[in-house]
């Protein structure tokens, strides 16, 4: 199911709300290396193609590790300055971060991001930066998550 609320439903060309562009880097109890989780799927409602990106496209993948459920972004056909991220709504705060490299170390990531257990999170949303703190950015679809 698509929801509206995280920051927008589908995607936008325009850059966020300035509370909304840049939320704190925080990756919760996270998958370092989502490629090792089992029954990978797409999460309904997240997928964006970049416009003007030659096929760069975002969007939310789901699997499971160790007996858990992970979320986490990823963007497929990238250019070359790209960068994606995960945003997130901590369930025990109700805040959003944005979760990126796999160290958990930074809000961004050339390929995927780390993934975020379903325990902490319920909404998800991927983002794309051509250059970030520069713009464009891009949002995929908001969606409830498991």
């Amino acid at each position: 199911m698509v929801t509206a609320g995280l920051l927008t439903v589908g995607a936008t060309f325009a850059a966020a709300p300035p509370a909304m562009a840049d939320e704190p880097t925080f990756c919760g109890n996270w998958l370092s290396n989502p490629n090792l989780a089992s029954n990978i799927t797409a999460v309904s409602g997240t997928q964006y193609t970049i416009p003007g990106a030659n096929g760069a496209s975002i969007r939310v993948n789901q699997g499971q590790y160790s007996g858990r459920w992970f979320a986490w972004a990823k963007v497929y056909n990238p250019e070359s300055t790209g960068l994606v991220a995960l945003i997130w709504r901590y369930t025990p705060n109700n805040s959003l971060y944005q979760c990126g490299r796999r160290d958990g170390s930074t809000g961004w990531s050339v390929d995927y991001t780390a993934g975020v257990r379903d325990t902490e999170t319920s909404i998800v949303q991927a983002k794309y930066s051509r250059n970030p703190g520069f713009g464009p950015t891009y949002y995929g679809g908001t969606s409830t998550w498991k």
